[in-house]
């Protein structure tokens, strides 16, 4: 497995490049990271993709003075960040091509973005401390849903590949079918060949029953997640442990940047499988992609 912090471009064999050649995992030295870890490297290695572990090491405030004074920490703190990588990349498995760095940044969420944008990332991976009966945050991962200009992936809290990716989900709505995440869904599902599914979400309970008899797109698995609360319907979904869950930015989101809405955040709270926030088009019609629930 090999572990370098150069880059070199990647070369694609045809006009159109693979929906996933670059990968970036914002690491730490916390659970959270390890999560992202494990996601990211299941998603690099079912695309075929170079992974780049990226740990973060907030630049000094020249403007505040440590209390109390103890002298530079610098060489301290990057002992400690080499240690994280070096932990980080003992679950990243052999045949991944892996690469790993310590960047600076004003924040966190700074420091991933502007190695997504150097590198020329496809798809930015971070733990959502979200799951297993627990939700948390950090300021971190909310600045990033907010302004991302890759599809960020979110590992829920404790995910492990425990058989491969098997199928990507699309959240569309009844109203807005033909969307972009659809589209973005059936070309990942393609890449990682995995299947291909779409999920809608209604508060009406028996919008299960009454879309058994709807159209069926050949090849397209489809879910109705229907409950008369939002959480109750996200649980009563059967996820398959190797799903992954598309959803679209906000229409609040500014073009190429992610904006995670409401409704895909109260989702995010109660979903079991990964989920994947897709960015604005240029040319995107502002709809709601996560169904009829609000």
């Amino acid at each position: 497995m090999p572990h370098s912090p150069a880059v070199e471009p990647s070369v694609s064999s045809s006009s159109a490049p693979p929906v996933l050649r670059r990968v970036v995992i914002g690491c730490g030295g916390d659970e959270r990271s390890r999560d992202a870890v494990r996601l990211g490297t299941a998603l690099a290695r079912a695309a075929g993709a170079e992974l780049h572990l990226v740990l973060v090491v907030k630049a000094d405030d020249p403007f505040t003075i440590p209390y109390p004074p103890v002298g530079s920490i610098d060489g301290i703190i990057a002992e400690q960040a080499a240690g994280w990588l070096g932990e980080a990349e003992t679950l990243v498995d052999e045949d991944v091509e892996v690469h790993s760095s310590i960047r600076g940044g004003a924040s966190v969420a700074e420091g991933l973005i502007a190695a997504v944008e150097e590198l020329a990332a496809d798809l930015l991976v971070t733990g959502s401390g979200v799951g297993a009966g627990g939700v948390t945050t950090h300021p971190a991962v909310e600045a990033l849903l907010h302004s991302a200009p890759v599809p960020l992936a979110l590992a829920p809290r404790g995910w492990r590949d425990e058989g491969g990716l098997t199928e990507v989900i699309a959240a569309v709505s009844e109203q807005h079918a033909a969307h972009q995440v659809a589209d973005d869904a059936a070309a990942w599902a393609g890449q990682l060949d995995a299947g291909l599914a779409h999920v809608t979400f209604s508060s009406d309970p028996a919008a299960r029953q009454s879309s058994s008899s709807g159209p069926q797109e050949e090849g397209v698995r489809r879910i109705v997640a229907a409950g008369r609360t939002l959480g109750r319907a996200v649980r009563d979904v059967d996820w398959p442990s190797g799903g992954v869950l598309m959803i679209g930015s906000s229409p609040l989101a500014r073009r190429r940047r992610l904006f995670l809405g409401a409704t895909a955040a109260r989702i995010l709270t109660h979903l079991p499988i990964p989920m994947i926030v897709m960015p604005r088009r240029d040319a995107e019609t502002p709809t709601s992609p996560a169904g009829s629930t609000r």
